[in-house]
């Protein structure tokens, strides 16, 4: 036993040493023969690639074959009948493939597309243990790194926690003279998982700063308003239904007898409150806000008109780089086809071509249904708004007032009329405006290419559009060229509005009734893309008083936050932290005929694929049968 805890041990620092050698961001290679942890702190220098180590297991959310979010479930992306979507690893889960043999996207072992992230608390607990050797670095210095990795580890811990319930607590290595009972750990209950969270962010912040002080080099380390933000997200996981009093998981024990899964508690929400307005608090600090597209300031001036305007504010909310919305964002490069995201998920833009735009993946039509009208309300409440005849075919003409958003004489349907900015600032459709710079007219008062997606616009019948939605938002105004050259960024992690509607949230799982406060802060976001506050928008609902009642206003936030945040990594989590999969993944799939020529035959609905069915088992992943059978102290995940 010695000698495999040894060996253990050993495995470890070379995987670290290795690490340190191939890291593509921010690292230099290290030179060869660094045999010793003990070289590793030698000095200044390869304690900092040390550092930027820990950082490298950062699941990238623009690799979607490897992170979660976007192809295990078909209700926000899809991809019809695309054999190379088709085989990947997220399409197997979506297709109810996960099993315990081989867990798909295994981010506990590391396999089958998914980080070992247990390897990557390894490698932030070898750091912390080594950070006190270098004589060549401030002191200061040194805590501020240590700060850091304590947030990566807990990071990597949240990350398994919303993946996987409760996980072990890996505080610090094992030792090598760790007995046996030692070495088999154990599942810990959420509730301590969430605690020793925050508790590693609380010792990190006082050593972060406010903002980094070179962007150029230092974006995406991590400072005082991105450990606040996750410590916030962390505590309304654990308030949230799905570990908070989750009647499933109310018997869900280890091996020990100890429950997993504790009851309900209203003071979980209390605490996620008040972490989530300090957040917010310290955001306002470092002169973060909500995006507004300054026209007058942009490189290239565009004489927009406010209906222009609000789907700027959405989609430069996303892409303008140097963003006063965003916290926390990637520190991979975007633009420039140095990432999958790009291809597939955003259409392929021809500028020679301009009637045409194709995509690998779709968006669901589930997606189109999902966003308000004009109005600010849902389609099916507005009393203006036509909703049992959405799916007629409609004329855009002057008067019918949406020539900004579809090209006048073009025919689609009334679905497309009369629909909310992010509704145009986030999916492209048939008929409808693709706005780029490339594209502008009149000064950029409107814009010149619309969007084809009937059979004969597309040219390829392999990637003709699935569902008849393609993906907006994500694509940069600036992006251009012939073949697609996408515009670099840095993928949002978390923005304001995020923090801003959690905090109402929370606000509103803590008061007896919704009050003013909590309507503040969807009010606020509401209003980046031209919406009236919450109580003035239902007024023109068939229900207007479903923003006066708890529960109903939990629903209203809930898709405030959809619509928001739709496309960018949340809903995945948001789903499973509200318990709500179960009601989206049990439709099936649907979309207009892509066959068809004229808009009466493609104005048609149609089968993307089969109905989709998710079980209570399917909200947390399993983890492999053989990390049971080495571990016994270890349980399956419930269901599985």
């Amino acid at each position: 036993m010695k000698n495999m805890k040894s060996l253990v041990k050993y495995i470890c620092i070379i995987s670290f040493i290795s690490c340190i050698s191939s890291c593509e961001s921010w690292l230099d290679v290290v030179p060869d023969n660094l045999p010793t942890i003990n070289d590793i702190f030698k000095n200044r220098a390869t304690a900092e690639r040390a550092l930027f180590s820990c950082y490298s297991y950062l699941p990238n959310p623009q690799r979607p074959w490897q992170y979660p979010t976007y192809f295990t479930s078909r209700d926000e992306f899809d991809y019809g009948t695309n054999m190379e979507m088709f085989s990947r690893f997220p399409s197997q889960i979506a297709r109810g493939e996960q099993n315990t043999n081989s867990p798909i996207l295994d981010y506990w072992r590391g396999q089958n597309g998914g980080i070992n992230l247990f390897q990557a608390i390894r490698t932030c607990n070898i750091f912390l243990e080594g950070i006190h050797q270098p004589r060549d670095i401030t002191e200061w210095e040194r805590k501020k790194w240590i700060a850091e990795v304590k947030f990566l580890k807990a990071y990597y811990h949240f990350f398994l926690l919303k993946l996987y319930g409760p996980i072990p607590l890996i505080k610090e290595n094992i030792p090598l003279s760790a007995t046996p009972d030692e070495v088999r750990i154990y599942r810990e209950p959420v509730d301590e998982c969430v605690a020793y969270i925050e508790q590693l962010i609380n010792e990190a912040v006082p050593y972060l700063p406010l903002i980094v002080s070179e962007p150029n080099n230092e974006l995406g380390r991590i400072t005082k308003p991105i450990a606040l933000s996750v410590r916030a997200k962390a505590l309304a996981w654990g308030a949230s239904p799905l570990f908070n009093g989750n009647p499933d998981y109310r018997e869900w024990r280890d091996s020990r007898g100890k429950r997993l899964v504790s009851d309900y508690s209203r003071e979980k929400w209390e605490k996620a409150a008040e972490a989530i307005r300090n957040a917010i608090d310290t955001c306002h600090l470092a002169n973060l806000r909500l995006y507004v597209y300054n026209k007058a300031a942009s490189q290239n001036t565009f004489n927009m008109n406010d209906s222009l305007l609000w789907t700027m504010n959405v989609r430069k909310g996303i892409t303008d780089k140097w963003n006063t919305g965003i916290i926390w964002s990637s520190n991979q490069t975007w633009g420039g086809g140095h990432d999958e995201f790009q291809r597939i998920l955003s259409p392929l833009l021809y500028a020679s071509d301009a009637g045409r735009v194709v995509a690998f993946s779709t968006i669901s039509f589930n997606m189109a249904e999902l966003f308000y009208t004009k109005n600010g309300i849902p389609i099916d409440e507005d009393k203006d708004w036509n909703y049992a005849d959405r799916y007629q075919l409609r004329l855009s003409t002057e008067e019918a007032g949406n020539k900004y958003y579809i090209p006048l004489g073009q025919e689609t349907v009334s679905f497309h009329f009369d629909r909310e900015p992010r509704f145009y600032a986030s999916m492209a459709f048939d008929r409808g405006y693709f706005e780029l710079a490339s594209t502008a007219v009149n000064s950029g008062a409107s814009f010149s290419m619309y969007v084809g997606f009937r059979q004969g616009n597309t040219g390829n019948s392999f990637t003709a559009n699935a569902t008849g939605y393609s993906l907006k938002k994500m694509i940069s105004f600036e992006t251009s060229g012939d073949p697609f050259t996408g515009a670099d960024y840095r993928f949002p992690l978390i923005r304001l509005s995020d923090l801003y509607l959690l905090y109402s949230e929370a606000l509103n799982e803590v008061k007896d009734a919704p009050d003013d406060e909590v309507y503040f802060w969807v009010d606020s976001v509401r209003a980046i893309t031209g919406l009236k506050g919450v109580l003035k928008s239902w007024e023109n609902s068939r229900f207007p008083n479903r923003p006066k009642d708890k529960e109903e206003m939990r629903k209203i936030i809930q898709q405030e936050r959809l619509i928001e945040l739709a496309f960018e990594g949340q809903r995945f989590w948001d789903m499973r932290r509200w318990r709500l999969y179960d009601q989206s993944r049990t439709y099936a799939p649907i979309g207009w005929n892509n066959k068809g020529r004229t808009a009466s035959e493609y104005y048609t609905i149609t089968s993307v694929a089969d109905g989709l069915k998710f079980s209570t088992k399917d909200y947390l992943w399993p983890i492999s049968i053989s990390d049971l059978r080495v571990n016994p102290n270890l349980v399956q995940t419930y269901g599985w």
